[in-house]
Parts: structure tokens; sequence; C-alpha cells
């Protein structure tokens, strides 16, 4: 009898899963687009000859990634979601917070990412990337200036600069670290820390302005011994 049962369970998760996949599919092949409408778990159910319950499912996976959004109300129902990065937001933060990443571990991965994103955004920065770089700076230093220097906006900058990549992919992933980060270091840094990371954040600017991605990538890759140094004073030299 529970032998059974378990074929049953089985049965369903790969009758789910096959529905989801057949979806997907829709989407990629552009039958379903951005803000449109899916059909009811009721229409799934009979085009594809499974039970509401398997329909259900393969909707309710699709929500979790972040495939479709569910609204209700009169005009409600699953829709094709947006483009976005607050899936790889969620990602990144629960891999930190329950999936025993560490801050060293994104440390690190940041140590080999940026200093090559910094190099391409000197590449293809425009002066609409440079204007937020230069007010991102003024912000930072009139909070210093104020006594209440602001290490996540600071932190900040590091996604004006992917930004300036242009590239949805590296802005995503680098709002995803930058989120993580914001949180690890929201404990206020001293004075000199706060000095100290201004003046790298001005010459990432300059050089990317000059468009010199060999020295901006050279700078930001020295910077990362600070940021070492902010992450441990700010936890106490625990990076586990």
């Amino acid at each position: 009898m529970e032998k059974a049962l378990q074929d049953v369970i089985i049965r369903k998760e790969r009758i789910s899963d096959q529905i989801k996949n057949i979806l997907k599919q829709g989407i990629l092949d552009g039958h379903f687009k951005p803000g449109d409408k899916f059909p009811p778990e009721v229409e799934i159910a009979r085009q594809y000859g499974v039970s509401k319950v398997s329909a259900r499912e393969a909707l309710r996976e699709m929500e979790t990634e972040g495939l479709i959004q569910k609204k209700r109300g009169i005009f409600g129902g699953s829709f094709v979601a947006e483009p976005g990065s607050e899936k790889m937001v969620d990602v990144v933060s629960n891999s930190f917070l329950f999936g025993g990443v560490t801050v060293t571990d994104l440390a690190e991965f940041r140590q080999i990412l940026e200093p090559g994103l910094a190099k391409l955004a000197a590449e293809r920065r425009t002066d609409q990337d440079l204007a937020a770089m230069e007010q991102c700076i003024e912000d930072i230093q009139i909070s210093i200036e104020k006594g209440e220097p602001d290490q996540t906006k600071a932190l900040g900058f590091h996604l004006l600069i992917a930004d300036a990549c242009h590239n949805l992919f590296i802005s995503s992933l680098m709002e995803a670290l930058v989120n993580v980060f914001q949180q690890i270091l929201a404990k206020r840094p001293d004075f000199e820390t706060a000095k100290q990371d201004i003046q790298y954040n001005q010459l990432f600017y300059k050089y990317i302005k000059a468009r010199d991605g060999k020295k901006v990538q050279k700078i930001m890759a020295n910077h990362f011994d600070t940021l070492d140094e902010i992450i441990k004073q700010t936890m106490g030299g625990k990076t586990e």
C-alpha cells in the first residue's frame, strides 16, 4: 500500500514537471510574452489531459521560479512575469542566510568578478553613467561631512559600475551581491575607513571617465584588501 502511494506521488510530480517544462518552452518560443495571461489551471489540465492538481503544481513551481506572477481579483490569474532582478537577489540572500555561503565566499567571488567589470565599465560607460557616479560620490561626501558616513551608499557605487557595463545579467547579479553586503556592512564604519573608501570611489570614477580600463581594473583589485578589513571590523573578525 505504501509503495503504491509513493508511485502515485512520483507520477504526479513527474507530470507537473512535464507540464511546467511545456509552459516554460512556450515562453521561450514567444507564445507567451511578459504580461500575457496564462490559461487557468482547469484549461491547462483539460488541454494536456492531466489532473487539476498537476496543473496547479506546475503553475506553483513556475511562480516560485519567478516565471509567472499571480494576481487576484476579477481580472486576476497567472501572468508571465516581467524580467527583473528580484529572484536573483533572493537566491543570493538566501544562500548567505540559510545555505552555508559565507562572507568570505561572497567577497572572494567579488574579488574575481569586479576588476573585470570595472574594465568593461570604462569601455562602455556613458555620460549618464558618469553623472550617476558623480552624484553618488557627492552624497557619500556629504554624509561624511555630517558625521554620518554611510557604508551602504558607498557600496551602491559598485552597482553603478556594474550598470555602466550595460549588461542586464551583470546588473542583476551585482544588485544581489550589493544587497547582501549592504546588510553585512549596515554598521556605520569609522571616519578613516569611510574616507579611504570614498577615495577609492573617486579613483574608480576618474579612470572610468578617462576610459582607462587597465588602471581601474588594477585599482579595483587593490580595493578588496580594504574591503576585507572593513568586513573584519564590522563582524568582529568573524567572516565565516
